[in-house]
């Protein structure tokens, strides 16, 4: 397991220890997300599909072009150029019960960019709000 990964996942164990120590046990059922080394890191009550349709939406929605996508049913990506020639990058896991963990970077170096990370999450989480990207029939 790459250092990159046990990183990760040590946020995402930190981030449901914090929230779960402070007398918010249902984790899962809420949209919550935590700024760490440069990345946004959240997990969303949709699945896969869903935050992937949503993501790409968000993206044309803020005038971002869409550089590169890969997606399948153990991943997907995203990548935008805003027009200072910096990128985003939003990568989507799926967890159980239609769960999605996703990062959020936007930069083109370590250090990343907060404020435009959580202005991408906000459009994200707003379409999936309105049925936006949404999987039907499942």
């Amino acid at each position: 397991m790459s250092i990159k990964k046990i990183r990760e996942i040590s946020v995402f164990a930190g981030l449901m220890l914090v929230l779960c120590g402070c007398g918010r046990p249902n984790l899962i059922g809420t949209d919550a997300a935590v700024y760490s080394r440069g990345k946004l890191y959240a997990v969303t009550g949709q699945d896969l599909n869903g935050v992937y349709a949503a993501t790409v939406a968000a993206l044309k929605q803020l005038e971002v072009e869409i550089i590169e996508t890969a997606k399948d049913v153990f991943y997907a990506k995203v990548v935008g150029k805003i027009a200072d020639g910096k990128t985003i990058t939003i990568r989507m896991e799926p967890g159980t019960d239609n769960i999605t963990n996703v990062s959020i970077k936007a930069s083109k170096f370590l250090s990343g960019n907060e404020e435009r990370a959580r202005v991408v999450y906000k459009q994200i989480k707003q379409n999936l709000g309105t049925g936006m990207g949404t999987s039907k029939g499942k």
